[in-house]
């Protein structure tokens, strides 16, 4: 019997933090999830999470309570400390602040030292808490070895001859390479609990791209996609002439959200994170489901 190890299928590179092989051809193509794009595919997928931690943490140190939480700080500090002498004699208002900033200079300064101080204590704990809530989102995906959101055992996919290379879900993933490298990708299933013989309705589990070409209408051709997709998924199943697609996104992603606005997108609904009682109950982030709905039309 041969080695364990001969029966997997290489795998392309997929490591997110090196520079594409300039000297591979500069071609760009689409492909479906193929067995040796396994673990590209889920490193994208945990890439786009740590990406939505990484914004998380822009969001909760800039929200309106963290800001007040440190100024109040600040201004009670200089409260305390601060001097306002009155044997000040100025012809103007700015030779007045002068004169009252060499006069509290060091009030002013030790204020300022501990905000800089207070600002990475609090950052450096609000990242605590977006690590905690984002790496359990990951530990889920990694424990079921891709499957929460391909539909695929990828651990299987990757072993020669195995079931999961003949799964039809493998159709539902759309990966865009280019210089032989996996930049972006998009996957999609079928939401069987809201769909219905008259109308189909597509859920898509992950999408994102490296993060240099987020500004490139890489994501937009994503979602061009995934209509296309969800045309032949009803076609083939024959279902109804309606279709949706949704897509649940964070209510701190403004640019994802406007994506999904350019391409008829709307906003269903809003509900606060409920696995997190400091993220959802405190600072009110939000899960939103966004969806677009379309039909076949009938050939005359």
């Amino acid at each position: 019997m041969p080695p364990k190890h001969s029966l997997r299928i290489p795998q392309i590179d997929a490591s997110l933090d090196k520079p594409l092989n300039v000297d591979a051809p500069p071609t760009i193509y689409g492909t479906t999830l193929k067995p040796e794009f396994a673990t590209a595919a889920i490193n994208l997928a945990i890439d786009f999470i740590k990406r939505s931690q990484s914004i998380a943490n822009q969001y909760l140190l800039f929200h309106p309570l963290t800001l007040f939480t440190i100024s109040l700080f600040l201004v009670t500090y200089w409260a305390i400390n601060l001097v306002f002498p009155t044997n000040i004699t100025a012809t103007s208002v700015s030779g007045y602040l002068y004169q009252f900033a060499v006069v509290n200079k060091h009030a002013l300064g030790s204020g300022l030292l501990f905000t800089v101080i207070l600002t990475s204590f609090v950052f450096t704990l609000l990242s605590r808490v977006t690590d905690t809530y984002f790496k359990s989102k990951i530990n889920e995906i990694t424990e079921a070895n891709g499957e929460t959101v391909f539909g695929v055992n990828l651990k299987n996919l990757i072993v020669k001859d195995s079931e999961e290379g003949k799964s039809k879900q493998l159709q539902n993933t759309h990966i865009v390479v280019y210089r032989e490298t996996p930049i972006a990708l998009v996957t999609v299933s079928e939401n069987k609990a809201l769909s219905s013989p008259e109308s189909l309705v597509i859920a898509i589990s992950s999408i994102g791209c490296r993060k240099v070409y987020t500004k490139s209408g890489i994501l937009e051709d994503l979602l061009d996609w995934t209509m296309i997709r969800t045309r032949s998924i009803a076609k083939e199943g024959n279902y109804g002439n309606s279709m949706k697609i949704l897509y649940a996104v964070y209510s701190f992603d403004k640019d994802t959200k406007q994506v999904l606005k350019s391409k008829g997108f709307k906003l269903i609904q809003a509900v606060k994170v409920q696995d997190n009682r400091i993220l959802g109950g405190l600072f009110g982030l939000k899960t939103e489901l966004w969806g677009v709905q379309f039909r076949i039309e009938q050939d005359k």
